[in-house]
């Protein structure tokens, strides 16, 4: 078993036999219980949805169920992403998870799919009710070390492993078979009161999908008018509305957009906490441009948290042809039980996509083949670890799927800029070096600092970046006049940013009397002597060192107890009988 689930009572599993769609319907559904439907798996095929029939039964299935249900749906990205909003009056929304295939399905033209959805939706509102559930550590086929390099905070976290994220890699599932691995990992997540049974409706070999849809708009052309001048790169400080108004039709190659999430970022210049209708509204609005401007056969990238995703591939299957739904695994800030790390880049082609020019090849660049290179699973990115790989001509790459997981985000201040909400520059050498040649324009309307154009530049594609920011748009100005003037714009810098992706505050850099390590252990030894997480007056009574130094070194109490609420762990493999003798090195419920 590769996840713990503290303490779980696992539902007990059993399987319910469905035929028909009113059979769907005529389902148990007034008791407590968790339910999985496991849909028809067809990662080649596009455009198609869930029968009209199908869905009726599923609403009704919905309507009749207890307050506390919990409806799972195992399928393709593309119809989650279709059924989600035909249930959304009925379920509530509270997770996407990317469940890795048992192998990249390959079709004609199209990144290799290696990620099936699975939508986790409730008849509550609220927060979803599970288990504390943690992942075991992976080791690097290599150096068989963690796949992660915890550095100086090892101290901090649980033996066993960290937090279950929205992207589970560490099972899979073969679109043939029964979901097992899927099935016994929800046992457990949800085997707490008031649940028993985990019922599987296994519905793969029955006609529950339609026939593809194809986009009834006019937009979708299939080949380029002639006359259409080619660009030059440009960066513009304005709205992007009016800016992508003043772009031709059928002229950018590549059209990216990473928009405002409207989570009350503190951006420069923008609201990003609008009414959720009048937020859609916009996105409609510039995702609507971008559809005209682009030139048939090439694609529009749009990245989002999963849920706004799908509100994007709403409107976008009725202009454009859906291409591909790629997951890239940006870990973020802990904000839930259930670590958020799934990222949707959504892909759609006006008219029939051409083949990606990265998948075709040849490539003119290193940089353009390395960003089309994907890291096998589970390698470290250790720099002894890399090296040495490399000097002994191990084989540590693959072809690219489309579950990216080697992509990481720009956690150091040395690495980033005054921006709140910078993507990591090998992310858009990827999108574009993916879907674009040599030469080719690309298109962001929300450019930001400038990372999307940087990247472009260096893989010597023409672009339009649009920014509303004066101050971002100066920021990528110079970053720019940087990268001609020979200088690498994404360097480490000494340099600390004034802006924070977060509301956690930034401390100043100090030199430390006593190691936070030092500190943070200090605190583990007092939680032993009172058998619970000591207070702020505890430390000051019983702790060996002045409480000014937790005051200065840490943003918060929370951090301070880091250590002491886990027994640490090692980066190396330890037998079983040595990692179960440190979980239990603590003798009380941190969490108490």
């Amino acid at each position: 078993m590769a996840h713990s689930s503290d303490n779980a009572k696992p539902l007990a599993v059993r399987r319910s036999t469905v035929h028909a769609p009113q059979d769907l319907a005529a389902l148990v559904a007034d008791e407590r219980m968790v339910r999985l439907l496991v849909l028809p798996f067809s990662p080649q095929a596009h455009g198609q949805a869930v029968r009209s029939e199908w869905l009726s039964g599923l609403k009704s299935l919905a309507e009749k169920a207890h307050k506390d249900a919990v409806i799972a749906v195992l399928t393709t990205p593309e119809v989650a992403a279709a059924l989600w909003p035909r249930v959304e009056g009925e379920l509530h929304f509270q997770l996407w998870i990317a469940v890795k295939l048992r192998w990249a399905v390959r079709s004609p033209g199209r990144l290799p799919a290696h990620h099936a959805a699975l939508l986790v939706l409730t008849k509550y509102r609220g927060s979803l009710r599970h288990t504390t559930t943690r992942i075991a550590y992976t080791y690097c086929p290599y150096c068989d070390r963690t796949t992660k390099d915890y550095g100086g905070k090892k101290h901090t976290y649980h033996s066993y492993g960290t937090l279950m994220s929205d992207v589970w890699r560490d099972i899979d599932c073969d679109p043939d078979e029964f979901p097992m691995e899927v099935v016994t990992r929800l046992a457990y997540l949800f085997g707490l009161p008031p649940y028993h049974n985990l019922d599987v409706v296994d519905l793969r070999s029955l006609e529950v999908l339609g026939p593809t849809l194809v986009p009834a708009s006019t937009l979708a052309r299939t080949a380029r008018p002639p006359n259409v001048p080619a660009a030059e790169s440009v960066l513009l400080n304005g709205d992007c509305l009016s800016a992508l108004r003043k772009i031709p039709d059928d002229s950018v190659d590549f059209c990216f957009a990473d928009p405002p999430y409207n989570l009350k970022k503190k951006y420069d210049n923008w609201n990003d906490g609008r009414d959720i209708r009048e937020y859609f509204e916009w996105c409609d609005a510039w995702l609507g441009e971008m559809a005209r401007v682009l030139t048939p056969g090439r694609t529009l990238a749009v990245l989002n948290i999963p849920l706004w995703a799908i509100r994007h591939f709403t409107y976008l299957r009725t202009v454009l042809k859906y291409q591909a739904w790629t997951v890239w695994e940006g870990l973020s800030l802990p904000v839930r039980m259930v670590m958020p790390a799934h990222y949707s880049v959504v892909c759609f082609a006006k008219g029939v996509p051409r083949v990606p020019p990265g998948l075709s090849g040849p490539h003119p660049s290193e940089l353009e083949a390395q960003s089309l290179n994907g890291l096998k699973e589970f390698y470290c990115l250790r720099q002894d670890c890399v090296r040495t790989r490399r000097l002994a001509k191990h084989q540590d790459s693959e072809p690219l799927s489309d579950l990216w997981w080697d992509i990481h985000r720009l956690k150091h201040n040395s690495r980033r800029v005054d921006h709140p909400c910078q993507l990591p520059p090998a992310l858009m050498r990827r999108l574009i070096a993916l879907f674009t040649a040599e030469g080719e324009l690309v298109l962001d309307p929300f450019n930001g600092a400038g990372t999307t154009t940087l990247a472009a530049e260096q893989l010597g594609r023409r672009f339009i970046g649009i920014e509303l920011s004066p101050a971002y748009h100066e920021l990528a100005t110079r970053r720019h006049a940087d990268l001609r003037a020979g200088l690498d714009p994404f360097a480490k810098t000494s340099r600390v940013p004034k802006v924070k992706n977060s509301n956690v505050k930034r401390l100043l850099k100090q030199q430390y009397a006593v190691p936070k390590k030092q500190l943070q252990l200090e605190v583990r030894r007092i939680a032993r002597l009172l058998g619970k997480l000591p207070t702020r007056e505890d430390v000051m009574r019983m702790g060996r060192y002045p409480i000014d130094y937790y005051d200065r070194y840490f943003i918060s109490w929370g951090e301070v107890c880091a250590a002491a609420r886990h027994a640490g762990m090692s980066e190396t493999r330890e037998p079983a009988a040595q990692q179960a003798c440190r979980s239990q090195a603590l003798l009380f419920d941190p969490d108490a």
